[in-house]
């Protein structure tokens, strides 16, 4: 699992210019085309709610301030939310989605296990409430190292959901 999102300059530009209206920057993709710049963003907010307003305030407040940081270069802008299955692309990840329930294919492991993040830090992450994907078996809490995770996604049980 990488960590790269926090050094990323799109992220360091963009992340500050949502805080103050609540919003969360979970990803930016930033890629140069012939004439213009296409900027693909991902946010949240605290209680992971946001939906089509928060996307339009974002776009909005971001478009002026883009294009003035891309020397008025044309920008094409896509804003939306992460989804309920969202695919974690960046350790960082685990810092928004505290309290979130995920999938994390666990190379030691040599399969899913299933949990909610507890905790995040630069060395690993936490899951509370784990068990095994293939067999249910509870584990508890769960400490997976940064170095075992091959593949990890937010999912959803139908008890998490109020």
């Amino acid at each position: 699992m990488r960590d790269r999102l926090r050094n990323d300059s799109s992220f360091k530009a963009i992340a500050p210019i949502l805080k103050p209206i609540g919003l969360t920057l979970v990803d930016v993709r930033r890629d140069e085309l012939s004439s213009s710049v296409r900027y693909t963003i991902t946010i949240t907010n605290e209680d992971h709610t946001a939906g089509i307003d928060e996307c339009s305030k974002a776009h909005r407040l971001l478009q002026t301030r883009l294009t003035l940081l891309e020397n008025d270069r044309d920008i094409d802008m896509e804003v939306s939310t992460p989804g309920i299955q969202r695919n974690i692309r960046d350790v960082y990840e685990f810092e928004v989605f505290t309290s979130r329930r995920c999938r994390i294919y666990e190379s030691d492991e040599n399969g899913w296990i299933v949990g909610i993040i507890e905790s995040a830090d630069e060395h690993q992450v936490t899951l509370a409430q784990a068990e095994r994907e293939d067999n249910k078996e509870k584990i508890g809490t769960h400490q997976i190292p940064y170095s075992r995770i091959q593949k990890a996604k937010l999912t959803y049980a139908w008890e998490d959901i109020s």
